[in-house]
Order: C-alpha cells, then sequence, then structure tokens
C-alpha cells in the first residue's frame, strides 16, 4: 500500500529497492546518523541492509520516484528483555539534500498518524544525539516528548530519548 502526500509517496520498501536504499545510506552524513560508519566490511553493511528491507515495518519516503529518504519502525526491547508489539522505536534518514525542506516532518506526521489509527501500539520511541538539533526539533514538533537523556558507551555521546505516546 503507498501513502501519498502533497509532496510524496511513502511505501514499504522491499528487497527489489536495494540499490536505491544503498545509494541512500551512503551519504556520509546519513551513514553517520544511522551508525553504518562503525562498520567497515562491505558485506556486513550490505547484510545489515538487506535484515531492514525485509523488515515490515522499513517504509521509503519517495518524491518523484525516487528514494530520498527512510523511516524504520522496530519492536521496542520492553523490560523483560523482549520485544514489545505495543511500543515502537522510530528511526529516520534523508537525503542531505532534501534537509530543512520539511520532508521528513511531512513522512513522519503521516506515518504516525498511520500507526495511530490502528489503535495497537502504545508508544514510539525515537533516540537522537544531543548534538542533533534540527531531529531534536522534529520530534518536538511532532510532539515526542523527552524522556531520559543517556551516554552512549558506543559512539561515547550523550542521546536523547523521545516518546510519542499513541494511546493510554
Amino acid at each position: 500500500m503507498m501513502i501519498v502526500t502533497d509532496r510524496l509517496a511513502i511505501r514499504r520498501l522491499l528487497p527489489t529497492d536495494f540499490q536505491q536504499y544503498a545509494e541512500l545510506t551512503a551519504f556520509p552524513e546519513v551513514a553517520d546518523g544511522a551508525g553504518f560508519n562503525f562498520i567497515s566490511n562491505p558485506q556486513m553493511i550490505k547484510s545489515a541492509l538487506v535484515r531492514q528491507l525485509k523488515n515490515k515495518g522499513t517504509y521509503g519516503v519517495f518524491e518523484d520516484q525516487q528514494l530520498i529518504g527512510a523511516v524504520l519502525l522496530f519492536e521496542r526491547i520492553g523490560a523483560s528483555g523482549r520485544p514489545d508489539p505495543e511500543d515502537l522505536e522510530v528511526s529516520y534518514f534523508l537525503r542531505p539534500d532534501r534537509w530543512q525542506m520539511g520532508y521528513m516532518t511531512e513522512a513522519l506526521k503521516t506515518i504516525v498518524a498511520g500507526v495511530k489509527a490502528r489503535h495497537q501500539v502504545r508508544s514510539l520511541y525515537a533516540e537522537v544525539l544531543v548534538t542533533n538539533a534540527r531531529s531534536v526539533a522534529l520530534l518536538e514538533r511532532l510532539d515526542f516528548e523527552l524522556v531520559t537523556k543517556l551516554r552512549d558507551p558506543i559512539l561515547g555521546s550523550d542521546k536523547l530519548i523521545y516518546e510519542r505516546k499513541l494511546r493510554a
């Protein structure tokens, strides 16, 4: 199923989208933000991308049939140590030449509304580096609330955890 907004088409990404997805994640700014810069083995990167494309929560953000961004929804690990289908974690990235044009706001607003309409998810969570002011502003515009700040031991940087409650 494809969702069409004023400027974008949003649909689930498929393994056939691999080439465009690989090109999107190869932008240094995207690779840094998505953590791909920590993977030095090209085969491991390819494997990670293929796994993401197989996930039913991986959505492509298209402008005129070109993949310009992605939104990934994954079950959050709950207090039991197991994935919790009522709490999802959202990650997103966009081609750098499309930053500050409102594309990700448009895409995330649409996806959040779709998830909320299904009444199956309690909350969406997002992690963002403290230094990523644009992403912090995006989450706050979309009514995500700051839950906590923590130090990421792998990155050695401070991160903020945001939550958007969808139901009680």
